[in-house]
């Protein structure tokens, strides 16, 4: 091989070796659970966000924390219109 030949091919190794670079991603806290005050990594995924602006995770220590929060909901509105119609 010439002089002209190995310089060639040690410049093309040099200009290769840094053609891409992976970015890092960053993980941030999107909120905290009202149920289990979990925190909510926004790469975990597997939350919901209500219209007030609540946070739940969908698997917390006794199963999903929105079903528990939707069952309480639902439980507190059927005592509250038995007590309305107990009152008539």
């Amino acid at each position: 091989m010439s002089q002209f030949e190995l310089n060639k091919n040690i410049m093309y190794k040099n200009f290769m070796k840094k053609s891409w670079k992976k970015q890092k991603i960053k993980s941030l806290i999107c909120g905290h659970c009202q149920e289990c005050n979990k925190q909510l990594m926004s790469d975990e995924g597997g939350w919901i966000v209500t219209h007030k602006k609540q946070y739940f995770c969908h698997n917390g220590k006794d199963g999903s924390c929105f079903d528990n929060y939707c069952e309480l909901k639902y439980k507190e509105q059927q005592e509250k219109q038995y007590a309305t119609n107990k009152k008539r």
